[in-house]
C-alpha cells in the first residue's frame, strides 16, 4: 500500500512539473507563441512542447527506452482497437453533450485556432509530441499506483479529462466525460500491454485523424 501511494504522489508530482514547466515557459517567451511571423511562432511553439519532452524525458528516460526495447509489432493492433472503442464513445458522449451546449469545448476551439493559423507547427505538436508528453504524464506516471487496469484506466481517465477541461462551470465539464472516455482507452492499451507506446501510438492515431480532418476541411472553406 505504501508503494502504491509514493506511486500515486510520484504522478502528482509529474502532473505539478507539467504544468510549471508549461507556465514557465509561458511566462518567457508566450508573446512569441502566437506571433504574426509564421516562423517565429512555429519555433517557439514547437520549443514548449520540446522543453516539456526533455524535461519529462529526463525523468522517465529508463522506462522510454525499456519500452522502445521492448514494443512488439502486435501491440500496433492493441492501440488501434482500443482507439477506435475510445472514439466510438467518445462521439456518442459528444453527441449527447451537444443537446446541452451549442458551441464546442473550448480546448478544441483554441485548438482549432492553432491549426488554422499555424498548421505546420500543429500537426507536428499535436500529433507528435503532445502525445508522448500527455502519455508520460497521465499514464506512465500512475502506472505502479494500481493494482487493477480499471482503476488504473478510470482515475488516470479523468486526470486526463479534467486537463482537457478549460474551465469548471457545467458546460465545460459536459466534455469531461468524453475526454475522459478517450482517456480511459488509452489507459487501456497501456495497461494491456504494459508499454508507454501502445497508448501513444492510440493517441496519435487519434490526433492524427483530428488534425488532418480539420486541416482538409480548412483547405476546402
Amino acid at each position: 500500500m505504501e508503494k502504491k501511494f509514493l506511486a500515486f504522489l510520484k504522478g502528482t508530482g509529474t502532473i505539478i512539473i507539467y504544468l510549471l514547466t508549461a507556465t514557465l515557459c509561458g511566462i518567457i517567451f508566450g508573446k512569441y507563441y502566437y506571433h504574426q511571423n509564421q516562423i517565429i511562432a512555429t519555433i517557439f511553439q514547437l520549443l514548449l512542447y520540446l522543453i516539456l519532452l526533455l524535461v519529462l524525458g529526463l525523468i522517465y528516460h529508463k522506462r522510454l527506452i525499456n519500452d522502445f526495447k521492448n514494443f512488439k509489432k502486435e501491440y500496433v493492433n492493441v492501440a488501434l482497437k482500443n482507439w477506435l472503442i475510445g472514439y466510438g464513445v467518445m462521439i456518442i458522449l459528444n453527441i449527447i453533450a451537444s443537446f446541452f451546449v451549442k458551441d464546442t469545448a473550448t480546448n478544441e476551439a483554441i485548438n482549432r485556432n492553432l491549426i488554422a493559423n499555424y498548421p505546420l507547427s500543429s500537426f507536428i505538436s499535436m500529433v507528435i509530441l503532445a502525445p508522448l508528453i500527455e502519455e508520460i504524464t497521465f499514464r506512465a506516471s500512475f502506472k505502479n499506483a494500481f493494482s487493477k487496469w480499471y482503476t488504473f484506466a478510470i482515475t488516470t481517465g479523468l486526470i486526463f479529462g479534467f486537463a482537457h477541461v478549460a474551465s469548471l462551470n457545467w458546460q465545460e465539464l459536459l466534455f469531461l466525460l468524453p475526454y475522459s472516455s478517450l482517456g480511459f482507452f488509452f489507459a487501456k492499451a497501456f495497461y494491456e500491454t504494459d508499454n508507454i507506446y501502445t497508448s501513444y501510438l492510440a493517441h496519435v492515431f487519434h490526433n492524427g485523424l483530428c488534425v488532418i480532418l480539420l486541416l482538409l476541411l480548412g483547405a476546402m472553406v
